[in-house]
């Protein structure tokens, strides 16, 4: 590495530092109520919302992060071993006055919560990966309708509904998050739109014509470029680790 490529890292790091430090007051909640429960007493994730809201029941400081940044498990490390154990319930208002309350920012919200209350530092690592590229197919989109709608999606295995959904989140949220593999929309198209996806699960040959799958789905691949014109393909790209350098126990609500 030369000299200059080195002061380039550090710059940049010094960046997100900074970055996470100062947020706006639009990317902060307005009241935030941070609880440590046992674990082990109830089940474990992240509740639907009012808009711009964060409901977590009995998530760990990890899952935070992950939900935060938008990455796995396995691109988070570092760190004392309470961020792996300790669990919380987190709830968290936005600004009465918020015009934003898209996903985007609440996970802005989220990650400036984790800075004041853990006093979370994070550092952030690219690597090389083989990425899954979402792509327009040959005979272009369809079935996508613009929409001015509060982004949000809902899925049960087999059916996802998106509102107000761009690409980059379709991409990022639903399916990396389905798929377990990092997915970057490179469709080049902008805007948010209303749309719906079936598909056959792995093991509907197990699950027969239960809880609505049915023969004539196809696979996920298959029906996103069926029903969306889209598709996806392998290709070169980065993935962004995240590192925990400096975090604490929460203060007191």
């Amino acid at each position: 590495m030369t000299s200059s490529h080195f002061r380039v890292g550090i710059l940049a790091t010094m960046a997100f530092l900074l970055a996470q430090a100062a947020p706006t007051s639009a990317q902060t909640f307005a009241v935030a109520s941070i609880k440590p429960t046992e674990g082990q007493s109830m089940n474990s994730g992240f509740r639907r919302a009012a808009p711009g809201a964060l409901n977590a029941t009995n998530v760990t400081v990890k899952m935070l992060i992950e939900y935060a940044w938008g990455v796995r498990e396995d691109q988070v490390s570092g760190g004392p071993g309470w961020v792996d154990t300790d669990h919380y319930e987190v709830v968290a208002k936005p600004p009465d006055d918020a015009t934003a309350n898209d996903p985007a920012v609440t996970r802005l919200r989220t990650q400036a919560l984790l800075a004041d209350r853990f006093h979370l530092v994070l550092r952030p690592e690219k690597k090389e990966a083989t990425v899954l590229a979402l792509i327009v197919a040959k005979n272009g989109p369809k079935g996508l309708k613009e929409s001015t709608a509060r982004a949000d999606f809902v899925t049960n295995g087999h059916h996802f509904s998106g509102k107000g959904m761009s690409m980059s989140s379709f991409a990022a949220d639903f399916l990396a998050g389905t798929l377990t593999r990092p997915v970057v929309d490179r469709t080049g198209i902008s805007g948010a739109f209303d749309f719906t996806l079936d598909w056959s699960p792995d093991d509907a040959s197990a699950a027969g014509n239960a809880n609505g799958v049915t023969p004539s789905m196809p696979p996920l691949l298959v029906a996103i470029q069926e029903q969306l014109g889209l598709k996806l393909e392998q290709q070169k790209g980065t993935e962004e680790y995240m590192v925990v350098e400096k975090i604490e126990k929460p203060t007191a609500n």
